[in-house]
């Protein structure tokens, strides 16, 4: 079990010694007899204090108890306070009102208040633990729009001024194979809307386009709609439009969720009539486009050595940095699969790597050789590279490596036979 610190304040010793003695063998306890220690021991002990037991009426104050209360609970919020003190409702009432844990009137229960110290560090390492993941969903936010290129602000902006009550406007993502949609969308959905988020991988056999429990305010993801059937276009069109037009659904109203598509960057529209491209047009109010690797040479570098450092503190990894030879390979290369090859490149050298520095030998130990010799490959390499890759990173599944690559399964095996 990990040690709990407690700061323990009040001016009777018979008090301290006697909380001493109750709690010191499961607690190290910090004890102060003054304000002024109280606040010399809160303020270096921070980041290690998990709550603080405290009589109000002690020596050393130039303010008012509340005002000296309010300091401590404002300086972090997370470090619980428990008040011990005279048997007074109405001081009692004021103190729990400002934010205070539990406020104890003496004598004390002995079991009551343990009970009330485990509550409250309980209570001091859950709002750690959300602090730390808030912390943490802000980086990985902040690296993902870096590593898709997307303005999130400015996409709010855009989602808000189209939101009405009765409907939130859809969202379309154009991306090349291994461009992470999924990803942009689940950072949409947590953004701006912050209630559940369903995925759905679309595929010609999929019929159950919306989950059961889908309710208002919620995100629904359809990755790769261009891989869906006549049908299912033509639900997901007579769906839209029922709902502009405020229309229900077999005597229900439609719930007012997100919807987010995403489709591939080479889908055009054909001819403006099939049920695809009228579904598309309906989402085109708000459209998203990933722009693939090969088009961000100029900021490539800086991409690379992003998705480095989150891999390399992930895998705690022994290599510590990348060469400059390396970084010429990789800026050169056309990243055919992106952002999903990307991570499988960085993957593999960090997991296999054991020097400080990643090197070009190193891609050729991994068999990255087509990547090591890479000089401005022809349009037809680039096509059987992209295929290859797909293939290698589905073992091998031509079903999904078309999904993967956003084709269908016929023009891929048109390809294979070539």
């Amino acid at each position: 079990m990990s040690i709990t610190t407690l700061l323990v304040a009040d001016d009777e010793q018979t008090f301290l010694d006697f909380m001493v003695r109750l709690l010191q063998k499961e607690h190290q306890l910090l004890i102060a007899r003054n304000w002024n220690e109280v606040l010399e021991k809160f303020e270096s002990n921070l980041w290690r204090l998990n709550a603080t037991i405290l009589d109000v009426n002690m020596p050393g104050l130039s303010v008012d108890p509340f005002t000296m209360i309010e300091k401590l609970l404002k300086s972090n919020p997370t470090v619980p306070m428990i008040i011990i003190s005279g048997q007074d409702i109405v001081l009692r009432h004021e103190f729990l009102k400002m934010g205070v844990f539990q406020y104890h009137g003496k004598p004390i229960d002995m079991m009551d208040l343990k009970l009330t110290i485990r509550g409250a560090i309980d209570y001091n390492r859950a709002l750690r633990k959300l602090e730390n993941f808030e912390k943490c969903e802000y980086d990985l936010v902040k690296y993902y729009q870096r590593l898709l290129g997307i303005n999130l602000y400015e996409l709010q902006e855009r989602v808000k001024n189209l939101d009405t009550e009765k409907q939130k406007v859809p969202i379309l993502i154009r991306a090349e194979a291994g461009g992470q949609p999924a990803m942009l969308a689940k950072i949409i959905a947590e953004e701006i809307d912050g209630k559940l988020f369903f995925q759905k991988v679309c595929h010609r056999s999929l019929k159950n386009l919306l989950p059961y429990n889908l309710q208002n305010g919620d995100t629904l993801y359809l990755d790769g709609i261009e891989n869906l059937g006549k049908e299912e276009h033509v639900f997901l069109l007579k769906m839209l439009e029922d709902m502009n037009a405020d229309n229900g659904h077999n005597g229900k109203p439609w719930p007012n969720f997100r919807l987010i598509a995403s489709v591939s960057a080479g889908t055009v529209s054909q001819d403006g009539n099939s049920e695809l491209d009228k579904f598309l047009q309906q989402l085109s109010n708000v459209e998203v486009r990933i722009e693939p690797l090969r088009l961000r040479k100029h900021e490539l570098r800086d991409l690379i050595s992003a998705a480095f450092e989150k891999k390399k503190r992930e895998r705690f990894s022994y290599a510590e940095s990348i060469s400059e030879e390396l970084y010429e390979l990789l800026v050169e290369y056309n990243w055919p699969l992106n952002f999903d090859e990307l991570n499988i490149v960085l993957d593999a050298l960090l997991l296999t790597c054991q020097d400080k520095t990643l090197l070009p030998k190193h891609l050729h130990q991994l068999d990255f050789s087509d990547m090591a010799n890479s000089s401005y490959p022809t349009l037809d390499d680039m096509v059987d590279e992209h295929i290859k890759k797909a293939l290698r990173l589905t073992m091998g599944n031509k079903s999904r490596a078309a999904r993967m690559l956003g084709i269908t399964p016929k023009t891929l095996y048109a390809r294979i036979r070539n």
